[in-house]
């Protein structure tokens, strides 16, 4: 299977450096410009299904690049890590490399733990591998979701530092499985 992953487009909390979890907003303009890019550089790969989170910033960059229609099917299990009591604060009320650290086992009021994320991508994962072998599938996620799928191909760091690992707004990263 070839598995093109695509985070979805810039939006004011990207900008803004706000924790938007699974709180559902939309595109700014520069991501509807990145989402534009994005498909002139995928327009020429044809893919076998589209999996998509069902949140409105990947919805809507999907829509942008989805120009020949592919079928589509939404999942929740590639939503966005939530943020719990973090939800719309920005970044410094948390410290972010010990929230994107594998290691880290601190208990969250509400936010979901590292374990939880990994546990509900590599199911996924596994999902689709037994079910789409053979298969050109673009994914429309999320950072926190691209730091997941990037261990699950690549082994987590040793630090179990995540930070790095996510892909940039509507960057594109293709894995075989």
């Amino acid at each position: 299977m070839n598995l093109y992953i695509v985070r979805h487009g810039q939006t004011d909390g990207n900008v803004n450096k706000i924790m938007d979890g699974i709180r559902d907003i939309d595109l700014n303009e520069n991501g509807i410009e990145q989402a534009k890019t994005t498909r002139d550089n995928l327009k020429d790969i044809k893919f076998d299904l589209v999996i998509c989170s069902p949140l409105s910033r990947t919805k809507h960059t999907m829509e942008i690049i989805n120009i020949n229609n592919y079928p589509v099917i939404y999942d929740d299990r590639i939503k966005e890590r939530d943020c719990g009591e973090f939800t719309g604060k920005g970044f410094e009320s948390l410290d972010r490399d010990l929230y994107w650290n594998y290691y880290d086992t601190t208990k969250y009021e509400k936010a979901e733990s590292i374990e939880h994320l990994f546990n509900r991508v590599y199911d996924f994962l596994n999902e689709i591998k037994e079910k789409y072998n053979n298969k050109t599938i673009l994914l429309v996620t999320h950072e926190g979701i691209t730091k997941t799928i990037n261990c699950y191909f690549n082994g987590v760091p040793k630090d179990g530092n995540l930070q790095t690992l996510g892909l940039k707004n509507c960057e594109v990263a293709k894995y075989k499985l």
